[in-house]
C-alpha cells in the first residue's frame, strides 16, 4: 500500500491536471464563442479521458505492482508460474489510455500468463 505522503502527492498531481485541464478548455471556449456543444465535446473528451486514465493509474498501482506476490501457480494447470520483470502495458478503458509498470508471470506449460497477478491468464500470450 502506498503512504500517506505517496498518496498525497499523487493527489496533488492529479489535481492539478484537472486544474490544468480547467484552464485549457476555459481559454478555448473563450476563443470560440460560437462553438456547438459537439464541438466543445471533442474539446472536453480526450482531456478527460487523459485525467481519467492518470487516476487509474494510480488506484491501480495503489496497493503495489505485484512484485511480492509469492507462489502464484497457473489457474489452468495448477503448476508454479515464472516472474518475468515488470514491464510497461498499455492499458486502454472507455474511461482513458494509461501505462502501467506491473509485475507479469508465465506459465511456460499453458503458455499463459497473468498481469497482472490476480487477474484471469492470457492464454496463449507471452
Amino acid at each position: 500500500m502506498q503512504s500517506q505522503r505517496q498518496s498525497e502527492e499523487n493527489k496533488r498531481r492529479w489535481l492539478g491536471h484537472l486544474e490544468q485541464m480547467y484552464e485549457e478548455l476555459y481559454a478555448w471556449r473563450e476563443a470560440h464563442p460560437a462553438a456547438s456543444f459537439d464541438e466543445i465535446a471533442r474539446q472536453v473528451t480526450p482531456r478527460r479521458q487523459a485525467a481519467m486514465g492518470e487516476l487509474l493509474a494510480q488506484l491501480a498501482s495503489q496497493h503495489g505492482n505485484g512484485v511480492e506476490v509469492e507462489g502464484v501457480v497457473c489457474e489452468v494447470c495448477g503448476r508454479r508460474l515464472e516472474y518475468k520483470g515488470t514491464p510497461r502495458r498499455l492499458v486502454e478503458h472507455l474511461e482513458g489510455e494509461m501505462e502501467l509498470k506491473r509485475a507479469y508471470y508465465y506459465c511456460p506449460h499453458c503458455e499463459g500468463g497473468i498481469f497482472p497477478p490476480g487477474s484471469a491468464p492470457e492464454v496463449g500470450e507471452a
